[in-house]
């Protein structure tokens, strides 16, 4: 909150639309969950948030993938006129590369926690001082790891140190229809104060 105004501080999108629909755009400091059906351009929004912040905020940013190489985001984002790799250079955009091994999955054995992978985001926000933080898609996630309230805790865990890093989280979920469950594992929204569906 603005002290003595009573408003939610933004992070604007810069997506017009958006952000009129959101009343200025997310609220700063918090995650935010961007659900919608396959094709409903997520990664683009997550992508988007990044890079409306480093061209009209000045403010860094790191993108974790969970599903999508690295690569192929560099690639698939070049049509937006994105210079990723170029603010990769310096040091404005970093990728935390989370997505699953091309020689399949490693099974899961008994307990597990995220502290190596919320190591690795904490050290990505530190050394570009990252504003925003976009995690993309968790779907990938819930499929490596199966244990719900494990994932649920995880998941609040990794969110809950990036607010208090002064990060505004962007993560997206997967819907399997346009109404019923929000999310197709039903786990990220537990983690969320502020949720917003997109609706292919």
């Amino acid at each position: 909150m603005r002290k003595g105004t009573g408003m939610l501080e933004k992070h604007p999108t810069h997506s017009a639309g958006f952000d009129g629909i959101a009343l200025g755009g997310l609220p700063r400091a918090r995650a935010t969950l961007i659900a919608g059906s396959a094709g409903s351009a997520k990664t683009v929004f997550a992508a988007h948030f990044l890079a409306a912040g480093i061209m009209h905020e000045n403010e860094s940013g790191v993108f974790v993938t969970f599903e999508d190489k690295v690569d192929d985001i560099r690639r698939n984002m070049q049509g937006f006129g994105w210079d990723i790799s170029g603010w990769e250079e310096a040091e404005k955009w970093y990728f935390v590369d989370a997505s699953p091994d091309p020689e399949g999955p490693t099974p899961v054995v008994g307990s597990f926690d995220l502290s190596a992978l919320l190591a690795r985001i904490e050290h990505a926000v530190r050394k570009v001082d990252a504003k925003r933080v976009s995690l993309d898609s968790l779907n990938a996630l819930f499929l490596q790891f199966p244990e719900d309230q494990i994932l649920r805790s995880e998941l609040f865990r990794i969110t809950s140190s990036l607010k208090s890093m002064g990060a505004t989280v962007v993560f997206t979920g997967e819907r399997t229809e346009e109404y019923g469950h929000v999310t197709r594992y039903g786990i990220e929204e537990f983690v969320n104060k502020k949720l917003i569906r997109v609706v292919k």
